[in-house]
């Protein structure tokens, strides 16, 4: 096996809710190893602000943008892909989390969260499928959590569901398209200093606790501890894997 199999050249990679923490790493680490970017966000300006910054550094992106609970807009974006732009790699990142008690939450949060976190992620993987069949193949990468494997702190009931329906997403959709040479795979972060655990890190007296009580490693982990693992999910590094969830979280499931 080559030195070269997590390189990227040549490929396009599609991200998903690209303007995020974790997003927005991803985005710089495909480019860094050198895909071309389509930095997808519901809010194009900060898409095409991602872009600007990957530019800088002399990487090939465009801005989209794309709400992934319009089914129709999901439709549309793949259909106005044209020449190298068709995605070889879909990191499938746009997410919510709302935090509610089993007791509290409302079918408003339970439904936005599964629209997004599952709906979403499920229609958004097959419109990248239908376009990576008559390719020959491609990389889905859908980004599960965690809570979608272990009950993962206060109030994460809905939030908790949504990510395991992901994890069994990636199951299925690995077993249906392997013969298509698609290779689906999940990652499931620990907890991420970003700014939608900000809730669950409110100082570093809490921050502490979680990890004297959840992480081996001894830190929360960072955005960019998920660069290497998107890489080798995305890459021919990862050429025999498929259905796998990828857990990168300190070390959180193995000490419960």
């Amino acid at each position: 096996m080559g030195s070269d199999v997590a390189v990227l050249d040549g490929s396009t990679a599609l991200v998903t809710g690209a303007t995020g923490g974790l997003g927005r790493i991803q985005a710089f680490a495909l480019g860094r190893a050198g895909a071309r970017i389509i930095a997808a966000d519901l809010d194009l300006a900060a898409a095409e602000s991602l872009v600007a910054d990957l530019g800088e550094e002399g990487l090939d992106a465009s801005p989209a943008r794309l709400d992934v609970t319009d089914a129709r807009g999901i439709e549309e974006l793949f259909a106005g892909l044209g020449g190298g732009w068709i995605p070889d790699i879909l990191v499938n990142n746009a997410g919510v989390s709302i935090r509610q008690s089993a007791l509290d939450a409302t079918p408003e949060v339970f439904d936005l969260t599964h629209a997004v976190n599952v709906r979403g992620a499920y229609f958004v993987a097959q419109a990248a499928a239908r376009a990576m069949r008559p390719r020959g193949g491609g990389r889905i990468v859908n980004i599960a959590s965690i809570g979608g494997l272990v009950v993962d702190g206060p109030q994460s009931s809905v939030y908790d569901a949504s990510k395991a329906a992901v994890v069994q997403m990636t199951k299925n959709q690995a077993s249906e398209w392997g013969r298509w040479n698609i290779r689906v795979n999940a990652i499931a972060p620990g907890y991420m200093r970003t700014a939608m655990t900000a809730d669950l890190l409110p100082d570093a007296a809490v921050e502490q606790r979680i990890v004297d009580q959840h992480i081996p490693l001894g830190r929360v982990g960072e955005p960019a501890d998920l660069a290497g693992p998107v890489v080798f999910l995305a890459s021919e590094a990862s050429a025999y894997v498929t259905g796998h969830c990828l857990t990168v979280d300190g070390g959180w499931l193995v000490a419960v």
